[in-house]
């Protein structure tokens, strides 16, 4: 995996603060994606198009299918130059996947000779739009009257401004749930200190912090036009309805302030429906994990859970220049199982 001889791309392996500037310099300009903040998330590799943007990956070298890279979400470029950044990206690294990239840039890849298969659904609320109006929403009505009478309050301050050891306390309690580690690549691990935009939200009752939540920016040209709800922190055998009440508190205040979007960011494998290379087969296998899976991920909790908003739902998929097998191996190496890994 050498990008050295690419014609005016480079790599970028370490995070100094100058090359965080450069990469987050572009992120403000195109990082319209809700999984774009998190391509700086620790670990990742930058392949840098100096006047253009970037993609971060990670080499997901594993026994079955040797090196592959695994790029995040869309390239962090301009749309019109996304297609002709990854089949350049491609042609130096060799076997590429890119993971939870949008409809447009999919069929863009599969006309090019990618294939191409639907991964799940992101979630995304209009901010102006949205109220608690309709049976639908009943849950939500439901948790925040409940949090109301429990004397719940919810107020936004900076990461820096709690505790560390009320925080740290807090996300052992959570994770004691979560299989006891965070996860990475598709949902970033939980900040150890401040981030420029990054905003969070936390819940107490009475002195005792029992919840939190963080949103990450959502940009384009240079301004913030929404936010992805990328960290949810509930202390184990805390009140029901905490964590919709958090977002909805947040709501408010994105409201207030004229935030146009709000993410709730993917849901693997709902909604899968066959188009580009998802055949019936590889349906069928998508449609059992999603049933009987959740010892690997929550599916079908993260998607009940995001229901309750009545968002706008939006495919996402993966595409790449490997076969699906390997595309599937490198894809859950990338996220942390243990699939062949050297």
């Amino acid at each position: 995996m050498n990008l050295n001889n690419a014609l005016n791309i480079q790599t970028l392996n370490d995070r100094a603060e100058g090359n965080l500037r450069l990469l987050f310099h572009y992120l403000q300009r195109y990082g319209n994606r809700c999984a774009s903040y998190s391509v700086l998330q620790p670990g990742m590799s930058y392949s840098l198009w100096e006047g253009v943007g970037f993609a971060a990956w990670l080499n997901a070298k594993n026994l079955i299918s040797g090196d592959h890279a695994v790029v995040l979400s869309n390239p962090v470029v301009s749309a019109q130059l996304q297609q002709l950044f990854v089949e350049r990206l491609a042609g130096h690294l060799g076997k590429t996947t890119l993971v939870q990239i949008d409809e447009n840039l999919a069929r863009q890849l599969y006309l090019s000779g990618f294939r191409v298969y639907q991964l799940g659904v992101e979630t995304e609320l209009d901010i102006g739009a949205f109220n608690l109006e309709g049976g639908e929403k009943a849950s939500l009505r439901q948790w925040k009257n409940k949090c109301l009478r429990a004397g719940i309050t919810v107020e936004e301050k900076k990461l820096s401004e709690v505790d560390p050891r009320e925080v740290s306390g807090l996300c052992a309690s959570w994770l004691q749930n979560k299989g006891g580690r965070e996860l990475s690549f598709l949902t970033r691990p939980m900040p150890g200190k401040d981030e420029k935009g990054v905003r969070f939200f936390w819940a107490r009752s009475g002195e005792r912090l029992v919840g939190l939540a963080g949103f990450d920016p959502i940009y384009s040209a240079g301004r913030v036009i929404g936010y992805y709800h990328n960290f949810d922190r509930v202390e184990d055998g805390a009140l029901n309805g905490i964590s919709p009440y958090i977002v909805l508190c947040a709501l408010e205040k994105f409201k207030a302030e004229g935030i146009g979007t709000l993410s709730l960011g993917l849901s693997p494998l709902v909604e899968m429906s066959c188009g580009f290379n998802l055949s019936g087969a590889l349906k069928k296998i998508s449609e059992f994990f999603f049933r009987f899976g959740e010892s690997i991920y929550p599916f079908k909790g993260n998607a009940r859970h995001k229901s309750k908003f009545c968002g706008n739902r939006k495919k996402v998929y993966v595409a790449s220049n490997a076969g699906w097998f390997d595309t599937m191996v490198a894809a859950a190496t990338a996220c942390g199982l243990e699939v062949g890994k050297s």
